[in-house]
C-alpha cells in the first residue's frame, strides 16, 4: 500500500544527507523560516525585509481532509482529498527562524489565488511580521524574468529522505537545502508574464526519469515539495544571491513513483519577479499606514 503525501527535501541516494543540511545551514539561507499553526509545523517562509516575510497562499488556507482509495497497477493507493477551505486565522500562527519566534500581524493572500476562475494560480502571500529579528539578512528579491536555466538552490522544512527509497521518507523537522536548475517556465499568465518556475528531479545515471531540460542532475539534486512549501528557491547573480521562487508543490506522478521512486517528478515553484510589484505595493501601504 502506497500513502500517497507530499514530502519536501528529497534527495539523491547516493549523496550524504550531510551535505544537504550543511549547505541548509549556510548564512544566505538563514533568511528562511518555518511555519506553526498553534503547535504543528506547517510550511516554510522567507524574510524578504525588516516586517516582511513571503510564503505560499495554500499554507494559510485550512481545510478538512478525506481518504480516498483507489487501484493502480495492483498497487493501493491512498490519497487525501480536502474540503471545507478557510483563511488561516493569524492569531494561530507563529513564524521561526533560527530559534527567534515572531508573531504575525498581518497576512495578504494574493487575490488571485481565492478566485475560483484561477484555478488556485499566483500561489502566493505576504505576512507583515510584528517585531524585526536579529542577525538574519533578508533576502534580496529577484525583479528579472531571465530565470530560465538558472542553477538553482531550494531551501525549506518537511520530510526527507533518499528519491529511490519512498518508505523511507519521513518528517524530521530538519532545514533541507538543495540543487536543480530552471528547467522550464509556465503557469498562468498575470500581467502578462508566466508564473510558475518548474524542475524535475534527474536520476544519476538514468535518463527515463528526465523530463525537462538536461538529463544530468547537480551534485545535490533534490526535489522539494509539501512541508517545503512556502520555502525559497534562490540563485547566485553577480556574486549576490537572490530569491526567485516561492514552493508551490508540484504534485505526484503516481507511475513514475513505482518504477522509479521521486526520480523523475517534477517541482513548481511561484515566480517572484512577476509578484514584486504586488509585493512592494503592499509595503509600501503599510509603511504609510503606520506613520
Amino acid at each position: 500500500m502506497i500513502f500517497l503525501t507530499f514530502f519536501s527535501g528529497i534527495i539523491r541516494h547516493d549523496v550524504d544527507e550531510k551535505a544537504y543540511l550543511k549547505l541548509a545551514a549556510k548564512k544566505q539561507f538563514g533568511c528562511v523560516g518555518q511555519i506553526y499553526k498553534d503547535t504543528s509545523a506547517s510550511g516554510s517562509c522567507v524574510l524578504i525585509s525588516d516586517h516582511f516575510v513571503l510564503s505560499c497562499a495554500h499554507v494559510f488556507v485550512d481545510s478538512d481532509t478525506r481518504p480516498d482509495t483507489l487501484n493502480f497497477n495492483g498497487h493501493t493507493i491512498v490519497s487525501y482529498v480536502a474540503y471545507n477551505h478557510r483563511v488561516t486565522d493569524i492569531s494561530n500562527l507563529k513564524l521561526v527562524f533560527k530559534g527567534q519566534k515572531v508573531k504575525v500581524k498581518n497576512l495578504w493572500i494574493h487575490p488571485y489565488y481565492l478566485d475560483s476562475l484561477t484555478k488556485g494560480s499566483c500561489d502566493i502571500a505576504l505576512l507583515e511580521i510584528e517585531q524585526p529579528l536579529k542577525n538574519i539578512t533578508p533576502a534580496k528579491l529577484n525583479y528579472s524574468s531571465d530565470e530560465l536555466n538558472s542553477n538553482v538552490v531550494g531551501v525549506g522544512y518537511g520530510a526527507s529522505g533518499p528519491a529511490d527509497r519512498p518508505d523511507l521518507v519521513g518528517l524530521y523537522n530538519k532545514k533541507i537545502a538543495g540543487e536543480n536548475v530552471v528547467d522550464s517556465i509556465g503557469g498562468q499568465l498575470y500581467l502578462g508574464y508566466e508564473t510558475l518556475l518548474f524542475c524535475d528531479f534527474d536520476h544519476p545515471t538514468r535518463t527515463d526519469c528526465n523530463k525537462m531540460g538536461s538529463p544530468t542532475p547537480r551534485p545535490l539534486e533534490y526535489i522539494s515539495s509539501g512541508g517545503d512549501s512556502g520555502g525559497g528557491l534562490f540563485r547566485k547573480k553577480k556574486n549576490q544571491w537572490e530569491l526567485i521562487g516561492i514552493c508551490t508543490g508540484g504534485g505526484v506522478n503516481v507511475e513514475q513513483l513505482i518504477k522509479t521512486g521521486y526520480y523523475g517528478q517534477t517541482m513548481e515553484w511561484t515566480r517572484v519577479s512577476v509578484f514584486t510589484e504586488w509585493i512592494d505595493e503592499l509595503k509600501r501601504w503599510t509603511t504609510s499606514k503606520s506613520k
